[in-house]
C-alpha cells in the first residue's frame, strides 16, 4: 500500500510540475482585446489595452492560416516571430498595424519581456497576399508637369479607369525612380528629405511608408534575380552598390562590394534621372544626363570596379530597360535576360539592345512616333513578354503602349491623358 501511495504522490507532483511549466508568466493585467468577431484588413490600426506595459517590451506575431489543399487533415500554414509595425506603446496600451502579405489568418499577439512570453490574445486578419498577376502602377510626382495631384494610381490594363492608391504628401512629391521586387508588394523609390536622397518603400498590402535607412542614393536598379540595388554616392566622384530591403536596419546593411570611380566628365547627379537595370550577371546599365540634350550609357562591371562610358548620344532621353531575348544553343532555344536603352530623338523613340561584347548599342528593334518617358517590363512566361512604355503626346496628357516581344507589335493600353511621369509593374 505504501508503494501505491508513493506512486500516486509522485504522479501528482509530476502533474503539478508540468502544469507550472506550461503556465505563462503574467506580464500585464486587465487585457482588453478588440471586439470579438472583428476582422481587420492588413494595415488597419489595432489597439490592445492592458496595465503594466514596459518600455523595453517586445511584441511578436504568430500567424496561422488554413491550407485549402488538405482540408480533411486540418493542416495550417504558419509564420512565427513576425515583428509588427508599431505605432504607439504606452504603459496602458499598444497600437500596431494588422499584418499583411499572408492569407486570411488568425494572428496571435505575444508580449516578450526579458525572455518571458505572454499571449495577449488573437485577432482575425483578412487576406493580404500579393495578386497572382502583375499590376501596372502610375506615379504622378513633381516631375510630371501635368498639374494633376501627386499620387500613386493602379492602372487597369483592360479598362480606362485608374484608381488612387495613395496621395503623396508635400515632402513625398518627388517620389521617383520607382521599382518593385516581385511578390514583395512594395513600391520602392527615392524621396528627398532635408536635402538627402533616401529610399522609401510603400507597402501595397499594409498601406504604409517605410524608411529603408539608405541615404545619398542616386538611382535604383532592377536585378536579374528580382531584387533591388541602390547606386549610392560615397564621395564627390565615387559610387557603391547597396541592396535595398525594408527588412534591413542601418546596422544590418549588407556589405557593398566595389567602389566605382566615375570619369571626370560624368558627375554623380547626372545618374539620377532614370532607373538602372542589371542586364546580365556582369553588367549594370545606367544613363548619364550630360545636359544640352546629350546622354551617355554608363556601365558598371559587377565583377570588378570598372566603369565604361559609352559614346555620347544627342537625345532628349536615354532610358535603360531590361528584356528577355531568345537564342539558339546547340539547336535548343534558350531565353536570356539582356538590357538596352530607349533613345528619344526628334520626338521619336527607338528601342535598342545593348551589345555587352562591343559595349555599343545595336540597331533599333522597335520604334514609336512619340517620345518615351518611362519603361517597365512584364515577363510572366515565354509567351508573355511585353515592354510597357509611357509616351508624351502633343495634345497634353500621356499614352501607354506595350511592345509585345513575341508578336513584335505595339498594343495600346486603354485610356488617354495619363498624368504620370513614371510607370512600374509590381506585385
Amino acid at each position: 500500500m505504501k508503494k501505491i501511495y508513493l506512486f500516486l504522490l509522485f504522479g501528482l507532483l509530476l502533474a503539478a510540475c508540468v502544469k507550472d511549466d506550461d503556465k505563462q508568466p503574467i506580464l500585464v493585467t486587465d487585457i482588453v482585446m478588440p471586439a470579438a468577431g472583428t476582422v481587420f484588413n492588413p494595415g488597419d490600426k489595432v489597439t490592445i489595452k492592458a496595465q503594466g506595459f514596459q518600455t523595453d517590451d517586445d511584441v511578436m506575431f504568430e500567424i496561422y492560416w488554413p491550407l485549402p489543399d488538405e482540408p480533411a487533415l486540418n493542416y495550417q500554414g504558419y509564420a512565427r516571430g513576425v515583428l509588427p509595425v508599431m505605432l504607439e506603446q504606452t504603459a496602458t496600451s499598444i497600437t500596431f498595424l494588422a499584418p499583411g502579405h499572408y492569407p486570411a489568418s488568425t494572428t496571435k499577439i505575444l508580449l516578450r519581456r526579458a525572455g518571458d512570453i505572454m499571449t495577449l490574445g488573437e485577432i482575425a486578419v483578412s487576406n493580404g497576399q500579393a495578386p497572382e498577376e502583375f499590376q501596372l502602377y502610375g506615379i504622378t510626382n513633381s516631375h510630371s508637369d501635368t498639374g494633376y495631384k501627386n499620387c500613386i494610381q493602379h492602372v487597369d490594363l483592360a479598362q480606362a479607369n485608374p484608381t488612387d492608391i495613395v496621395e503623396l504628401a508635400e515632402d513625398q512629391k518627388d517620389f521617383s525612380c520607382v521599382v518593385n521586387a516581385p511578390e514583395s508588394q512594395r513600391l520602392c523609390g527615392i524621396q528627398t528629405k532635408d536635402g538627402i536622397r533616401k529610399v522609401y518603400c510603400y507597402d501595397l498590402s499594409m498601406r504604409y511608408w517605410q524608411d529603408t535607412g539608405l541615404e545619398n542614393i542616386l538611382t535604383l536598379c532592377n536585378n536579374t534575380d528580382g531584387s533591388i540595388t541602390a547606386v549610392r554616392q560615397v564621395s564627390p566622384n565615387e559610387v557603391m552598390l547597396a541592396s535595398v530591403s525594408p527588412w534591413y536596419t542601418r546596422s544590418q546593411m549588407p556589405p557593398m562590394a566595389h567602389r566605382y570611380e566615375l570619369p571626370a566628365n560624368i558627375k554623380p547627379e547626372a545618374l539620377t534621372r532614370y532607373l538602372g537595370v542589371q542586364s546580365s550577371a556582369s553588367q549594370l546599365l545606367l544613363s548619364a544626363d550630360n545636359g544640352n540634350n546629350s546622354f551617355a550609357p554608363v556601365v558598371l562591371d559587377l565583377q570588378s570596379s570598372k566603369v565604361h562610358v559609352g559614346e555620347q548620344i544627342q537625345a532628349t532621353a536615354l532610358i535603360p530597360f531590361w528584356t528577355i531575348t531568345d537564342k539558339k544553343d546547340n539547336g535548343t532555344t534558350k531565353y536570356v535576360r539582356t538590357g538596352g536603352y530607349a533613345v528619344v530623338t526628334d520626338g521619336q523613340t527607338e528601342l535598342r539592345l545593348w551589345d555587352q561584347a562591343t559595349m555599343t548599342l545595336k540597331e533599333p528593334f522597335a520604334t514609336f512616333p512619340n517620345p518615351a518617358r518611362s519603361i517597365t517590363m512584364l515577363a510572366e512566361d515565354t509567351e508573355t513578354l511585353k515592354l510597357y512604355v509611357l509616351f508624351d503626346t502633343n495634345r497634353g496628357g500621356r499614352l501607354i503602349y506595350a511592345y509585345d516581344l513575341v508578336s513584335k507589335d505595339w498594343q495600346s493600353v486603354p485610356g488617354t491623358g495619363y498624368p504620370y511621369s513614371e510607370i512600374v509593374m509590381a506585385r
